[in-house]
């Protein structure tokens, strides 16, 4: 709506030129050739309730175009005087193109555009030291695993929780996991949408304090990608009590939290 609101404030500007600098038949501009008295008018205009501030800030761009050839520093303003109600402070002979141009916004289609709708996979993953097989519910991940392997030595990795979440643009998401007391939360909130990339805030957090913690970011995603988006020393698969360490010889080299965005159908 805000570019269609613009285009025709393009209208707008041209409209309010010709109304301000048109001659009288002799050639001169109606609203300079006295310096001392320019005709400033006020007058209410009718526009859609739900668009009126859209229509305000389109007719007050104009409006700046129209100040700038005001004789004696006077200014053009509009302002909003409720809800589909526009007060506009223009020369006499403005007011006309000017109630062209607030009808001929009000009456253009507007262009509805769906909301971009995002799914979000988290997956936290346990890298143990040596080789040995990855966990079969990681093998889309296999190509990224490998990497890792080629920088940190051999490791073999272990699928530790896996969230999706679904939302759509100007919206938040968030999915908090529980198991007895130990709680994860996952959230996301969709920015820019160009192409195939995503501009995002991810926020993960564990309330146990350890592995990863917390983690708040924001990343450019390439749909469909996997993305390693924070690694810190492995934990334990409980939380660490005074008790529970002892019972935990095999504490992973490594947790991982990793990410992929994907672009879905839009909402019905």
């Amino acid at each position: 709506m805000k570019h269609l609101t613009r285009c025709a404030a393009i209208g707008a500007i041209a409209l309010l030129a010709l109304a301000g600098c048109g001659s009288h038949g002799n050639g001169t501009n109606p609203v300079a050739a006295d310096k001392h008295a320019v005709d400033l008018t006020l007058k209410l205009y009718t526009v859609p309730v739900d668009r009126t501030k859209s229509i305000q800030t389109a007719v007050g761009e104009a409006l700046q175009g129209l100040s700038a050839i005001l004789a004696g520093g006077a200014r053009a303003t509009v302002i909003t005087a409720g809800p589909g109600k526009l007060l506009v402070y223009a020369p006499q002979e403005a007011q006309a193109s000017i109630g062209e141009t607030i009808e001929s916004l009000g009456k253009a289609t507007v262009q509805q555009v769906a909301p971009i709708q995002v799914g979000v996979h988290f997956w936290v993953i346990d890298g143990q030291s040596g080789a040995g097989d990855d966990d079969p519910a990681l093998k889309a991940l296999a190509g990224s695993l490998a990497s890792l392997r080629q920088t940190m030595g051999p490791l073999h990795f272990r699928l530790d929780q896996v969230a999706a979440l679904v939302g759509t643009s100007s919206e938040d998401s968030s999915l908090v996991t529980a198991d007895g007391p130990y709680k994860r939360s996952f959230d996301f909130h969709i920015g820019t949408i160009r192409d195939d990339t995503a501009r995002l805030q991810l926020s993960y957090q564990d309330d146990v304090g350890h592995g990863l913690g917390k983690l708040d970011t924001h990343i450019d995603a390439t749909f469909g990608q996997y993305i390693v988006l924070a690694q810190a020393p492995g934990a334990c698969a409980q939380p660490s009590t005074s008790t529970s360490v002892a019972t935990c010889p095999n504490k992973p080299a490594v947790r991982l939290l990793v990410v992929r965005v994907d672009r879905l159908p839009a909402k019905a």
